[in-house]
């Protein structure tokens, strides 16, 4: 992994939130940070052959595209460039308890010096998605799980830049396959994937927490007792309807009947 190409990408996320007018908008978290990374590589990965600008190793994570090497950069990164740190009480995502912020006045110089180190599709691809989606953590994700590696990886496999620029660059010779499968036999990768996980899961619990029959002590009486307590029920119960179709008026609390019965409440 190239760490200059990480920290460049990480540095220019925060120096394009900084310049956001709301102040809670120019917060980014790791798991925001790490998303920009990845499209900074995707980004290049489709101008160059499939080759990425970091040379991570991204693979399909809990929360979308994730790389070991690129989160523990994150905060080595942003305070070298100045970031203030804050933490948050509590998040639904791992790894999201954390915020980095740029101070709007550092960040318009340093944003230039960063802007001469990156290539233009990265620049372009990471200032846009910074300002489109911020710290807005759901869309951010919804958004890298739909990019072409996602699509076509499982979860827990590594993710192929190479395959996806062959989709967009057709090869001489080469036919390529449309999207939409490649997107169907994912998709069906995927469900096998959690199918295999969910039925583990569930035998665990089988396993551990399995149900032991247990006979009722004492036993049930069906003996006189039993039927003098039934009668006395059906006592209280009152009497039966007779058959057939009731029809209720709760307007003066009388039932009507049509055909063999007729009852009127009390």
């Amino acid at each position: 992994m190239n760490a200059e190409a990480v920290d460049s990408v990480i540095r220019y996320a925060l120096a394009i939130a900084a310049e956001n007018d709301d102040w809670f908008e120019r917060h980014l978290g790791p798991i925001h940070l790490l998303k920009y990374v990845y499209l900074a590589d995707l980004a290049y990965a489709e101008s160059h052959g499939g080759d990425t600008y970091t040379a991570a190793h991204w693979r399909f994570h809990h929360f979308g595209p994730w790389a070991v090497e690129v989160f523990e950069r994150i905060e080595l990164a942003a305070i070298a460039f100045g970031a203030q740190i804050e933490r948050i009480g509590s998040s639904q995502f791992e790894n999201d308890f954390v915020r980095y912020r740029l101070d709007p006045r550092d960040a318009a110089d340093r944003l230039s010096e960063i802007e001469r180190i990156l290539p233009a599709e990265v620049r372009s691809r990471v200032s846009r998605a910074v300002r489109e989606f911020g710290n807005d953590t759901q869309r951010l994700l919804s958004f890298v799980y739909r990019t072409r590696p996602m699509l076509r990886a499982a979860p827990g496999e590594n993710l192929d830049f190479y395959a996806v620029v062959a989709e967009v660059v057709p090869q001489p010779g080469r036919v390529a396959e449309p999207e939409a499968q490649y997107t169907k036999k994912a998709e069906k990768r995927r469900k096998t994937a959690l199918d295999e996980l969910r039925s583990r899961i569930q035998q665990r619990l089988r396993e551990r927490l399995g149900r032991v029959t247990v006979a009722a002590n004492p036993a049930p009486r069906y003996d006189e007792v039993f039927a003098e307590g039934q009668r006395q029920l059906e006592e209280l119960a009152g009497e039966a309807l007779a058959e057939g179709e009731i029809e209720g008026r709760f307007s003066d609390d009388i039932w009507h009947s049509r055909g063999r019965a007729e009852t009127e409440l009390p």
